[in-house]
């Protein structure tokens, strides 16, 4: 099985009717689009105007990747959609200072490029390719992905719980982001570390800086009202910098985490708050919540285990050895799962500390229960990168 294909065929699991299987895939990080060729450049230098309409057809987003951008003191270059609901501006040699800038998504087929200034020196830009989605980024749910959900899917709109939207939920943010010549999906979230903007995800979704470059991370992507069909407001980072990862797989004493530990662009923090890891082991029956973007979609929690809302997740095993992972790295609950959710906190309930990384889904069928790496494993291996409480 290909986690990263999202090969496993899963539309709905329901494992307690299976026979004893190794760890699943809950889809992992989601492919939603690909990269396409793409050849469009200003003059060099530019004139004091320049746009591009970038087209590609059947797209449900885009997003330009340009090469060489260098715009002149006091020049910008804004991506937007045609009716100019969205707007994103890059100024300089971009929010890398390398020249390398994918933009943010535009939805629909068609992004608006426009280049305004040429007072000084700058070289323009090149447009070497396109990001061509293929599902929507806006607010659209999105067909279901490789589910595990055990028995009925407790899921619910992050919005149906008042307290955690204004605490434990502010810091999970949706990612999307370029490998391979592909565009995906995962979750992740601001964690207290060494840095105002440090966050952490999964391996098997990002582990180089080229990934990290690409990355659009959306916080406050969620409904603002339970079983709503209005978005709050969004608001975008560039990825920053590559920290540390540890890989998916065992590979002899090394390896079998699967986290990876990034920068954000800017100060996010001051406006949506971190989490805090604990690095004490998680306790079998302790209440948690599963706070995710399944799909890319707007942010869901798992509370309950259960659609009746008659069970509420919670830890089932620690300790635990589930496919690839490091010994006695994980730990397991019936907390329902999707693609995109990889890289989720699992949030002890009682304590609002993050026990757990999610990574895994149908790592057992009897009874059906997904995984995390314990972060008390992560915090071990982390060192200084993160700030880890003892409760």
């Amino acid at each position: 099985m290909d986690r990263r294909a999202g090969s496993v065929s899963l539309a709905v699991l329901t494992l307690v009717a299976l026979a004893t299987v190794p760890a699943l895939a809950d889809g992992g990080r989601i492919k939603v689009g690909d990269v396409r060729p793409y050849a469009a450049e200003t003059p060099h230098p530019y004139p004091k105007t320049w746009t591009d309409r970038v087209f590609s057809p059947g797209a449900e987003f885009v997003r330009v990747h340009f090469t060489g951008l260098h715009l002149g003191d006091g020049d910008s270059l804004t991506v937007s959609s045609p009716d100019g609901s969205q707007v994103w501006t890059y100024t300089g040699r971009g929010p890398h200072g390398n020249g390398d800038v994918w933009s943010f998504a535009i939805d629909g087929d068609t992004a608006i490029v426009e280049l305004k200034g040429g007072r000084g020196n700058g070289w323009g830009y090149r447009i070497a390719e396109v990001g061509h989605g293929l599902v929507s980024m806006s607010g659209k749910k999105n067909p279901p992905t490789t589910e595990v959900v055990c028995g009925t899917d407790g899921r619910e709109d992050i919005a149906c719980y008042p307290t955690l939207v204004s605490g434990a939920a502010k810091p999970v943010a949706r990612l999307l982001f370029t490998s391979g010549g592909f565009q995906y999906l995962c979750t992740g979230w601001l964690v207290a570390g060494a840095s105002n903007s440090t966050m952490l995800t999964n391996n098997h979704c990002m582990d180089n800086q080229t990934e990290v470059s690409s990355l659009q991370a959306s916080f406050n992507y969620q409904y603002s009202a339970c079983n709503g069909s209005t978005l709050a407001g969004t608001v975008n980072y560039n990825g920053g910098t590559f920290l540390k990862t540890n890989t998916e797989k065992k590979k002899g004493n090394k390896g079998g985490l699967d986290y990876t530990i990034l920068t954000v662009n800017g100060n996010p923090e001051a406006t949506w708050g971190e989490l805090t890891a604990s690095s004490t082991a998680p306790v079998v029956g302790r209440q948690i919540n599963f706070i995710q973007h399944p799909a890319g979609n707007p942010k869901d929690v798992g509370h309950f285990e259960d659609a009746a809302h008659s069970t509420l997740c919670a830890i089932n095993t620690i300790n635990q050895t589930y496919g690839f992972s490091a010994a006695g790295s994980q730990t397991g609950y019936g907390c329902d799962s999707e693609g995109g959710s990889s890289g989720s906190p699992i949030v002890d309930a009682t304590t609002g500390r993050v026990i757990g990384l999610h990574h895994y889904g149908g790592v057992t069928s009897s009874p059906c229960l997904n995984s995390a790496t314990m972060m008390s494993k992560v915090c071990a291996d982390v060192g200084a990168l993160l700030s880890c409480v003892a409760n």
